[in-house]
C-alpha cells in the first residue's frame, strides 16, 4: 500500500510542476507579446533591446520566487527568456511580413488565356 501512495504522490508533484511550468511559459509568452505590441511606434533596434530587457524579468522573478540554485538556476533563466524572445520575434518577424510589399503584384484584372478565335 505505501508504494501505491508512493507513486501517487510522484505522479501528483509531477502534474503540479508541468502545471505550473505551462503557467510561467504562457505568462513568459504574453508578455513578449504584449512587450512587442506596445512598443510598435519606436524603431526596431529599440525595440529588439526592449524585448531583450523585459525578456530577463520572468526569469529572474522565478529563479527569486522559487529560491532556485545550482544546476537548475540556469534553465530556471532559460525557459522564461526564451519563451518571451520567441513570442516577441514572432510578433515582429509577422508584422515586418505584413508590411513588406509583394514582388509580384497581383493582377488588377483576371488573365485568362482564351483559345485562338477561328482555328
Amino acid at each position: 500500500m505505501g508504494l501505491v501512495l508512493l507513486l501517487i504522490g510522484a505522479v501528483l508533484v509531477l502534474a503540479v510542476a508541468l502545471v505550473g511550468l505551462a503557467v510561467v511559459l504562457t505568462a513568459s509568452a504574453a508578455l513578449g507579446l504584449a512587450t512587442a505590441a506596445a512598443s510598435r511606434k519606436l524603431p526596431l533596434r529599440v525595440r529588439i533591446a526592449l524585448l531583450l530587457v523585459v525578456a530577463a524579468a520572468p526569469g529572474a522573478a522565478l529563479v527569486v520566487a522559487l529560491d532556485i540554485g545550482g544546476a537548475w538556476q540556469s534553465a530556471a533563466w532559460a525557459l522564461p527568456f526564451l519563451a518571451t524572445v520567441a513570442a516577441g520575434a514572432a510578433l515582429l518577424a509577422f508584422e515586418a511580413h505584413r508590411r513588406r510589399a509583394p514582388r509580384i503584384p497581383t493582377p488588377a484584372w483576371p488573365v485568362r488565356n482564351w483559345p485562338a478565335a477561328g482555328l
